[in-house]
């Protein structure tokens, strides 16, 4: 069974990726561009840590 801190960061992944579809849809695209690779950079430096420890 996954600890507290993995279940926390699964939830800061799963909510990253979804405010970046919702900001995707509901933003114009050429506002949304900007956002869009930071939340996949944060959602990749949390998938690595989990990873890694």
């Amino acid at each position: 069974m996954p600890d507290s801190a993995e279940l926390l960061s699964l939830h800061v992944v799963v909510e990253f990726v979804v405010m970046a579809a919702i900001v995707a849809l509901l933003v114009p695209l050429d506002a949304a561009i900007p956002f869009l690779p930071l939340a996949v950079a944060l959602a990749f430096l949390v998938v690595l840590y989990l990873a890694r420890s």
